[in-house]
């Protein structure tokens, strides 16, 4: 029979590379909101979509409930991975503007 404490350190392990694949992919969609920062950019369209982050907060609703997870705690999370993603495409957006000037 297994301990509590190997039981206690797998569970922690199994946290750690969940976590560890969370950055993983946060690190993906920035690479994706970068690259869409890019094409904003280029049809000069503005950085912040209401629309289009109306329409994923309602995916994280649903999906929320599906998963058992807190719906103020996806919202929360959405939210930062919104406003993250957004200081990345004005970030891309400073060196374009500051690459055409130089």
């Amino acid at each position: 029979m297994m301990s509590e404490e190997s039981n206690l350190d797998m569970l922690r392990e199994e946290i750690k590379k969940i976590t560890i694949e969370i950055i993983r992919l946060t690190g993906k969609r920035l690479l994706l909101a970068k690259k869409i920062g890019e094409i904003k950019n280029q049809r000069n369209l503005p950085i912040e979509d209401l629309k289009v982050e109306k329409e994923l907060n309602q995916v994280i609703i649903e999906k929320c409930q599906i998963y058992n997870v807190d719906r103020s705690f996806g919202l929360k999370l959405l939210n930062l991975l919104i406003d993250e993603a957004k200081r990345v495409q004005i970030e891309t957006l400073n060196i374009e503007a500051f690459r055409s000037k130089h």
